[in-house]
């Protein structure tokens, strides 16, 4: 009968959308996340709307501050408030405890600057109320949309979204190239050699990115290859870090430490004993 459900649901379940979340086992101990494709015209803009359940037998102590955030900006609708998220080089911190539920949308790269109106380096590293861009997502709308199911919560977060009536630009098909570039080639990548393959100049690049991502193309490239290593370092029984290192491209094991911890947060030894916890 749920096959049947989903079968005729507006909008569509999106599988393997894991690709942030460090230690993917704790979280799914505490919380059931689903997430679904946009309508058409909303696709140029979203990546995806996700709402995420606690379970009932969640682990009261659970606090994950492992999530490897991406390049771009979300919208969150939580008990706590409506809040949009720009795009951030620090990871996230989620409280089971307080967090019973969560919902949102995650743009595309770039596919939030339609919708805030200015370059999105403005918007980095900061949360801004809903209401300050959505002048709909009041308390009393957040309060209403937490209280909805499933396919009733995603339309009214659509229909607040169509309502600002965003226009596409051609740069953000440009940005998703080149991120998607980045992904194919993160082990590899530079600055230098992703500019050369889209014929402009680093500074074109950094301006780029500065205008329609809010954080600059070397930590997203950064991003991307340690996304690699955190998908190597599950699938080994044993790790030797310094293998790890040389595997994606660091010569320099204190160099591949800092970079390391910078991006998710702990030593590569830390990771690895959660992975074990």
């Amino acid at each position: 009968m749920q096959g049947k459900l989903e079968k005729s649901a507006k909008f569509k379940e999106k599988p393997d959308f894991y690709e942030g979340v460090l230690n993917m086992d704790e979280f799914v101990r505490s919380y059931d996340l689903h997430c679904y494709y946009p309508s058409s015209d909303m696709a140029p803009f979203v990546e995806h709307y996700f709402i995420s359940r606690r379970r009932l037998d969640y682990d009261p102590n659970y606090t994950g501050e492992d999530i490897l955030s991406q390049p771009v900006a979300t919208l969150f609708f939580t008990p706590l408030g409506a809040f949009a998220q720009g795009p951030t080089t620090r990871t996230r911190r989620l409280v089971a405890k307080v967090t019973p539920m969560y919902a949102g949308a995650q743009f595309r790269p770039g596919g939030f600057q339609p919708f805030l109106g200015l370059e999105m380096r403005t918007l980095a590293e900061q949360t801004l109320p809903a209401v300050e861009i959505f002048t709909n997502a009041d308390d009393i709308f957040n309060k209403k949309i937490l209280a909805l199911s499933n396919q009733p919560l995603l339309e009214t977060i659509e229909r607040l979204l169509r309502k600002q009536n965003p226009q596409p630009h051609p740069h953000l098909q440009l940005v998703e190239k080149i991120i998607l570039y980045i992904e194919a080639s993160a082990t590899n990548a530079t600055v230098a050699s992703v500019s050369k393959h889209f014929g402009m100049s680093e500074r074109s690049l950094q301006h780029l990115f500065q205008i329609y991502v809010g954080v600059g193309a070397k930590w997203t490239i950064m991003r991307a290859r340690f996304l690699e290593v955190i998908r190597f370092a599950r699938a080994q029984e044993k790790l030797d870090w310094t293998e790890v290192a040389n595997r994606f491209g660091y010569s320099d094991q204190a160099h591949f430490n800092h970079d390391f911890k910078k991006l998710i947060g702990m030593t590569p030894g830390q990771y690895e004993k959660s992975l074990r916890d």
